[in-house]
């Protein structure tokens, strides 16, 4: 059959000849928004059909020889000529998802589908297979779980954290540089720290107190993001909670045994990645909580006796485990302190972490990576601002997490 010419800034060859099935590899992009319609026809020349994408996103005029015109949409034409383009795609258009945004450049690989996803809130996961046939649109056809995505970037602020060194107390967050930072209400407020665009890591007590008062009441949870002032937060509305999981060692029923505080809430929708709003990274290694290395806790805690309105932070050492111990005989406390969790802080200075912060992150810098990562979860401690503090370690579930964030129920 006579081959197929495009007009326009995108140009090439393509063969008419049966194409029962095409194969196009995508990288970072949803395929599916090429489902498109035939322009008009008016003012065009005979034989000329144009081809317009959903959103406009890409408009393609080509020639079709005169057994071929009165082909209803003439998408086999159109498919057939996506054999002979390569499109590349470098700006974004869904700022919710990270979509890409089409603009059609000649490439070198006419099979290849090259995207940049919405940089540097998200980044293009390895390419899958689409599969298409010429008579059924791509929505219809494509495979959700083999689509090419751009996936969130976790642990780089846009905004440096203020890393300073000898200050005593908490000090107030700029916005962005804590940008994970959750603002949760159950039983009271509480924090948590974004995983992906999707989920909230948190302290399971929040979810299920110790406070036997408290026990048996079912609330509903509410999580507000992208803020670090509390009334900015509720400007920006809550984020409906689709599900709760805590961990399965946790025991609501035993007061002074902490072990197994850790929760994940799935919200309901994805949120929109942005310089206020990305996730933190979850630790790989022991090497991260070695002793005299500097981490940072936020929250919207308890300061001089207020709930707080701004996100403040500290700066603490990890402990000693052997020091937090003998701390704990000397006061004779009987919570338990088991290899779940780890210490920070100083018997000399002030921690300034206090009710309220629970369930937030307690995130140190990764040289390795150069990321930040959440290596522990605020859980308990003795009084606020003096001593040592006690933090879930995030290190031991991380294979819970990731099983938890895998299941598709």
């Amino acid at each position: 059959m006579p081959g197929l010419k495009v007009a326009g800034t995108v140009s090439g060859e393509a063969s008419l000849h049966p194409l029962p099935r095409q194969h196009l590899t995508a990288s970072g992009m949803d395929l599916g928004q090429f489902c498109g319609q035939q322009g008009s026809l008016l003012g065009r020349p005979p034989g000329q059909r144009e081809f317009v994408s959903s959103g406009n996103s890409l408009r393609l005029t080509f020639s079709a020889p005169a057994s071929e015109d009165k082909t209803p949409g003439l998408h086999k034409g159109f498919l057939a000529l996506y054999q002979a383009v390569a499109v590349n795609y470098t700006q974004p258009i869904n700022q919710a998802t990270g979509g890409p945004k089409a603009i059609p450049t000649p490439g070198d690989n006419p099979t290849e589908i090259q995207s940049c996803c919405q940089e540097p809130y998200y980044e293009a996961k390895p390419s899958g297979t689409l599969t298409c046939t010429a008579q059924v649109p791509w929505k219809q056809t494509q495979k959700r779980e083999e689509a090419p995505r751009c996936v969130p970037v976790c642990g780089r602020p846009v905004v440096p954290i203020s890393q300073i060194r000898e200050s005593l107390g908490a000090s107030r967050a700029e916005l962005g540089s804590f940008p994970w930072q959750a603002l949760t209400s159950i039983y009271g407020r509480g924090g948590g720290a974004l995983l992906g665009d999707r989920w909230v890591l948190t302290a399971a007590h929040t979810i299920y107190p110790k406070d036997s008062i408290l026990l048996g009441r079912n609330r509903s949870a509410q999580v507000f993001l992208g803020h670090t002032d509390t009334d900015q937060m509720l400007e920006l509305g809550r984020h409906p909670v689709r599900r709760v999981v805590v961990h399965p060692d946790y025991h609501q029923e035993e007061p002074h045994d902490f072990h197994g505080d850790i929760a994940l809430l799935e919200l309901e929708r994805s949120v929109p990645l942005g310089p206020h709003l990305l996730p933190v990274c979850l630790p790989d290694r022991e090497a991260l909580y070695r002793p005299g290395r500097w981490g940072y806790v936020s929250g919207f805690g308890v300061e001089m006796d207020w709930l707080s309105t701004k996100l403040k932070y500290s700066r603490l050492p990890v402990a000693p485990r052997a020091a937090c111990e003998a701390w704990l005989r000397e006061r004779q406390r009987p919570e338990a302190f088991t290899d779940g969790m780890f210490c920070a802080g100083n018997q000399t200075r002030p921690q300034s972490v206090c009710q309220g912060d629970s369930g937030g992150a307690f995130v140190v810098w990764d040289d390795r990576t150069q990321r930040w990562v959440a290596t522990g979860i605020v859980s308990w401690g003795i009084g606020c601002g003096e001593g040592y503090g006690f933090y879930t370690k995030v290190l031991d579930y991380v294979d819970w997490i990731r099983g938890v964030m895998g299941e598709k129920d």
